[in-house]
């Protein structure tokens, strides 16, 4: 997926503020073949969220199992650049220290099952995150502000909607998150 016009902005984001994802930019590399270390991102939610079928739609390759609950999957940006997608619903999993952050997804019918996913990044983790709303059938029963109310979401914290399903939905899901990721504190380099 190399040059896939989908991750063009993704790609843009992190070659802005190549410093902020560990690695200094692609010209004043040591070597050609200097690699960046790879990026994390976690993808969790409750059951039926969509957390698999995300990681799949935008991942290089066919997502697979690991631990049994975690859906693992790639992104290839640049040939030095690759984002690690976890799909989990066990965010606090010690495989994901360093992740640049995380994407929370609901499913809106069972909104309930995001609340011990949402406390976690809120009161267990420095790990900025974002909630995407899974689009399921034709759309959303209530508005993203009654979802906000319904979810305690802090004003701070982006919510929007996704189709998992769409690599399209999906991408702008991840480019929200990362640009999110370098607003929250654009002084301090991430981990």
């Amino acid at each position: 997926m190399v040059g896939t016009p989908i991750f063009d902005e993704l790609r843009d984001l992190f070659a802005t503020s190549p410093d902020r994802f560990g690695s200094q930019p692609r010209a004043q590399s040591a070597s050609p073949r200097a690699a960046r270390p790879p990026t994390k991102i976690i993808v969790t939610g409750g059951p039926g969220a969509g957390k698999t079928t995300f990681v799949g739609s935008v991942s290089d390759t066919h997502p697979i199992a690991v631990e049994g609950a975690t859906d693992f999957g790639r992104i290839t940006l640049h040939a030095d650049l690759v984002v690690y997608l976890f799909g989990t619903s066990q965010p606090g999993h010690p495989g994901f220290a360093g992740a640049l952050g995380a994407v929370v997804l609901v499913n809106p019918r069972r909104l309930e099952d995001a609340f011990a996913m949402i406390n976690y990044f809120e009161n267990s983790s420095d790990l900025p995150f974002i909630v995407a709303v899974t689009m399921v059938d034709s759309g959303l029963a209530h508005d993203l502000d009654e979802v906000r109310e319904a979810l305690a979401l802090d004003l701070q914290v982006p919510l929007t909607t996704c189709d998992a399903r769409d690599p399209r939905s999906a991408t702008a899901v991840l480019q929200q998150l990362v640009a999110h990721t370098l607003n929250r504190n654009p002084s301090n380099p991430a981990p």
